[in-house]
């Protein structure tokens, strides 16, 4: 069924997304020797097939642009019709804008959240069926997403933060927070608001309590976690970071294995951190 490599009872088929350079493919990287079939999902075609060839194996480039809501549902349809499963999801793709970077910061706000927040839940979303069957089937799914410190809870008034942390909070919930801050920002009014003053941060933070809600409503087999790889040396931190990417991926690579035990936590440094 995939290069002959494992049966189709026994194929593990992940995905990581934004794998074409950096954290996303050293995640794919040493992911790689777990998984039958492993989906470099980036926009940028010709970097993706080359990351793809560079990584081999059972390695394969697919176009997935988390900007486009046509993209995200194309994909998953693609990868429903050609695989039928999907057993590992590992949110990585992301954008950040550079503290030098002269866009206002209202004019920041649609394509970070657009990428980092609204993006990945629609992928997650589309491709949850799938890792729930595969949780049924199996019983070794992951789905984890790649975040940050900068998405910690105390960048928010205590008032905000008890929204995001409230144990009864879905995804509705959580998409009608973030339509908040966006409405905030372009009213000028988001510091008076209760809200921090970083996009990147809040789209990390909004992913952080995605993961939390989504484990909590997570079939038996179906583990869901989210991580901080650090302060990597990565074209985002303009290589800034003193820590490597691949040691960076290690946290993501953890939560993506068969035998992990963890479920709605937020990792760093391979342990628990404190959101």
């Amino acid at each position: 069924f995939v290069q002959g490599r494992c049966s189709v009872q026994t194929m593990r088929v992940a995905v990581v997304t934004g794998a074409n350079k950096g954290i996303g493919l050293a995640i794919a990287t040493q992911l790689l020797p777990t998984v039958s079939v492993l989906i470099m999902a980036c926009r940028d075609r010709g970097r993706g097939e080359a990351a793809a060839a560079k990584v081999g194996g059972g390695a394969v480039f697919e176009d997935l642009d988390l900007s486009s809501a046509a993209s995200i549902d194309a994909f998953a349809a693609r990868l429903g019709k050609t695989y039928g499963q999907c057993d590992v999801l590992v949110n990585n793709g992301a954008i950040a804008f550079k503290d030098a970077d002269p866009t206002p910061f209202a004019d920041q706000t649609e394509p970070t959240l657009g990428t980092n927040f609204y993006g990945t839940v629609r992928l997650t979303q589309a491709l949850w069926p799938l890792l729930a069957a595969s949780a049924t089937a199996r019983g070794d799914a992951r789905l984890v997403t790649v975040a940050s410190m900068s998405g910690r809870l105390n960048q928010l008034s205590p008032a905000r933060r008890r929204q995001f942390d409230d144990p009864d909070l879905d995804v509705d919930g959580l998409v009608s927070l973030v339509d908040e801050f966006r409405r905030d920002v372009a009213a000028g009014s988001h510091r008076n608001q209760g809200w921090g003053n970083s996009n990147y941060g809040m789209s990390k933070l909004a992913c952080i309590a995605y993961t939390k809600v989504k484990a909590r409503h997570a079939p038996d087999g179906l583990r869901v976690n989210c991580c901080c790889p650090g302060y990597c040396a990565t074209d985002m931190s303009s290589h800034r970071g003193p820590r490597s990417p691949a040691d960076g991926a290690k946290n993501a690579v953890i939560l993506a294995l068969p035998d992990c035990a963890f479920n709605g936590e937020f990792i760093s440094d391979l342990k628990p951190a404190v959101w």
